[in-house]
């Protein structure tokens, strides 16, 4: 790059103050400037263009997204436990349970999953459960494979008219390759009171993560049951 070097812009300690804060919170942003000052007002306008989009990303970061928001992991009886009603016009809790087992064979089969088995099928009362483990993936690049393998509970009642599908006994074994790993619960893990900061504005980042991805899985299965009908 000849003579220039990678430096903050030197334009005002509140500007200085911003880049400094917005390069420690994402650990990756290099800004790239004039050594002293700007060259010319079309400089200006792009470093003040610069200036508002980090603003921006910065309280995108810092916002939570309601979906994943406080509330958003229920907790009943002290255990985790997600549910949701899904309503099926003009069919039968019967001819439901049919489409769904024919469902749950394919979406609980390798290699959607590591291991799966039928933990009670009731065909009468029209209700079954799966216990299924999977990965969840948090990143996957070229250099680097971050997930963790999720086991859970997933049950379906079926009625005429509806179903309702709850997933619950959710367990972790998280980096399992590096010294065994670690293993802990939805309840230890994903929680409001072990996901946000002390104020609850903030998702941190550790746990953070496996809520987010907990919640788009049963999302996930919950739709892809849905779209059969």
């Amino acid at each position: 790059m000849g003579k220039d070097r990678l430096i903050f812009v030197n334009t005002s300690p509140f500007l200085d103050a911003f880049f400094a804060d917005f390069v420690n919170r994402t650990d990756f942003i290099t800004i790239f400037a004039a050594k002293s000052r700007f060259k010319t007002e079309k400089d200006m306008k792009r470093i003040l263009s610069l200036a508002v989009a980090c603003l921006t990303f910065l309280c995108c970061l810092a916002a939570v997204d309601p979906h994943y928001g406080v509330g958003s992991v229920p907790v009943v009886n002290g255990r985790v436990l997600f549910e949701k009603t899904v309503v099926v016009k003009d069919a039968s809790s019967e001819q439901i349970f049919d489409k769904a087992m024919r469902w749950a064979e394919s979406r609980f089969a390798k290699p959607n999953v590591i291991a799966s088995k039928y933990a009670e099928i009731d065909s009468v009362n029209h209700h079954f459960v799966v216990n299924a483990e999977e990965y969840i993936v948090f990143k996957n690049t070229f250099l680097e494979l971050d997930r963790t393998r999720i086991n859970y509970w997933y049950e379906i009642t079926c009625n005429d008219g509806s179903f309702t599908v709850r997933m619950t006994r959710i367990t972790y074994w998280y980096e399992e390759n590096r010294d065994g790993g670690e293993r802990f619960t939805a309840e230890e893990w994903i929680t409001d009171e072990q996901c946000f900061n002390k104020k609850k504005t903030r998702l941190l980042r550790r746990t953070g993560k496996f809520r987010i991805k907990t919640i788009d899985l049963f999302d996930s299965l919950v739709r892809q049951l849905q779209d059969k009908f």
